[in-house]
């Protein structure tokens, strides 16, 4: 268990790890202030509406983040707008839907079973969450590629 937690450590220790780290943070609290802007500045009140909020704030916030992973983490220098829109955009947009499906119906559920605090089941989620969405995203959205012809 001890080298196994070595092994975490020292992965998150890398550049790319905490630019992922950093950039993930960023694009979380953006989420939330956009959300609270959404509802607070247009008085989106309804349970509707700030349904609707939640999702245009993720959005944005999805593909901004895209971008930031895209340069800032795996610092990928060329850029070809086909690949981007066809391939890894939808790509990423997938990863993060696997990502959540597989928090909200089975690691939250398992968690909470096993009587762990919603809190804390919650926090251990968002942990595992992004260690899958860092996965993913290096081995199958930001990969070296042959260019496009």
């Amino acid at each position: 268990m001890q080298n196994f937690l070595q092994q975490i450590w020292l992965k998150l220790s890398e550049p790319r790890s905490l630019r992922f780290l950093v950039v993930g943070i960023l694009g979380a609290l953006t989420n939330i202030l956009l959300l609270a802007a959404l509802v607070d500045c247009l008085h989106w009140e309804t349970t509707f509406l700030r349904s609707l909020a939640n999702i245009i704030a993720t959005e944005i916030c999805l593909v901004a983040s895209f971008f930031a992973y895209r340069q800032i983490v795996w610092q990928i220098e060329e850029f070809d707008w086909r690949l981007v829109l066809q391939t890894e955009l939808p790509t990423y947009h997938l990863s993060i839907a696997l990502v959540i499906a597989i928090r909200s119906l089975l690691l939250f559920p398992f968690m909470d079973w096993l009587g762990i605090d919603p809190v804390v089941n919650s926090g251990i989620g968002i942990g595992i969450g992004a260690i899958l969405t860092y996965t993913l995203s290096e081995k199958f959205i930001f990969t070296a590629r042959i260019p496009l012809s």
